[in-house]
């Protein structure tokens, strides 16, 4: 039998629950303990999932190859350079960081300790952003809608860097060119950050994505939209659906004609792709830092709009 990752997650609040689910699941993994400062949430997650439980993070640290860090991303910075000089390889939930200064901190100490490490950026992973990206798209304009029911997870940051930045992300893969303008709108409705946005993308190629996201929502909504020459393409992220729509000029008949294609998609748990990718990289000594790039970028451009909306409201 190949020896198995001894893993390790700080922060089990409700996506942190998520994980343990997944990597019980995943056969290289070894689920050695969970650490959260929230003493009453970690006794419930430990007697729940029969995983032990430890005093502190760097008593589980000491203990494992590798951790996932799902804790506020305020403190993403200081718990993953704890993890990574305790020579763990390190998952960090999205965004890697509060701000780009500490990004790089941890981008710095992960390539001078040649260690894993991955950004959860779970929407790359998404079953229908898979299918899409098997093939070339050139597209011309995008619209991004990412809507949430209310809730008091993610308060302490914008709606920007909470949701609107996976589809940031999203359209950085998509679209390969350099943005070269931002429009920038949002308000605060229910919290002392930004609740509800909406941004205007320029790429230098000239393609234009209008991104909305609110978590101020009576439903939840992902969708993207993406128009190419004689195409649209309709992905629905949240409910695992792709539509496609197809014009062209028929000369002998003098009209356009339209088609309608359903893609079939193959269903799975994101999260545990994600989590078995990043495992399978440890497995391979896969240090791709590419990841880790494009998480930062998607940081940059989102604490860029932050700027703007917050120039806008002084």
């Amino acid at each position: 039998m190949e020896k198995k990752i001894k893993y390790g997650v700080i922060g089990v609040g409700h996506l942190g629950n998520f994980h343990i689910k997944q990597l019980l699941k995943i056969n290289s993994v070894d689920l050695v303990g969970i650490y959260d400062e929230n003493k009453q949430r970690l006794d419930e997650i430990s007697k729940n999932y029969s995983v032990h439980k430890f005093d502190s993070a760097v008593s589980l640290l000491e203990q494992v190859d590798a951790v996932s860090i799902v804790t506020p991303t305020t403190t993403h910075k200081d718990v993953a350079l704890l993890a990574l000089e305790n020579d763990c390889h390190v998952f960090i939930e999205k965004p890697i960081a509060d701000n780009v200064e500490s990004a790089q901190q941890i981008q710095n100490k992960v390539r001078a300790l040649n260690k894993v490490a991955h950004i959860g950026h779970i929407e790359r992973f998404n079953p229908v952003f898979k299918k899409f990206q098997e093939r070339a798209h050139k597209p011309l304009f995008l619209e991004c809608h990412r809507l949430s029911q209310l809730n008091n997870r993610s308060m302490d940051i914008s709606v920007i860097l909470d949701l609107m930045i996976h589809d940031l992300d999203l359209v950085m893969h998509i679209v390969d060119s350099p943005i070269k303008h931002i429009i920038a709108d949002g308000i605060n409705v229910v919290s002392q950050s930004i609740d509800l946005a909406n941004v205007k993308l320029t790429f230098e190629n000239n393609c234009v994505a209008n991104l909305t996201a609110s978590r101020i929502s009576d439903k939840n909504m992902r969708k993207i939209r993406l128009f190419e020459n004689n195409c649209y393409t309709s992905l629905d992220l949240l409910n695992h659906k792709i539509s496609k729509h197809f014009a062209n000029f028929s000369k002998s008949e003098g009209k356009l004609n339209f088609k309608n294609e359903q893609i079939a998609i193959d269903n799975y748990d994101a999260l545990k792709a994600e989590l078995e990718n990043f495992c399978n990289s440890i497995i391979n000594n896969n240090s791709d830092f590419s990841n880790m790039d494009y998480s930062i970028r998607a940081l940059e451009v989102a604490l860029e709009i932050n700027n703007i909306i917050k120039l806008k409201s002084n």
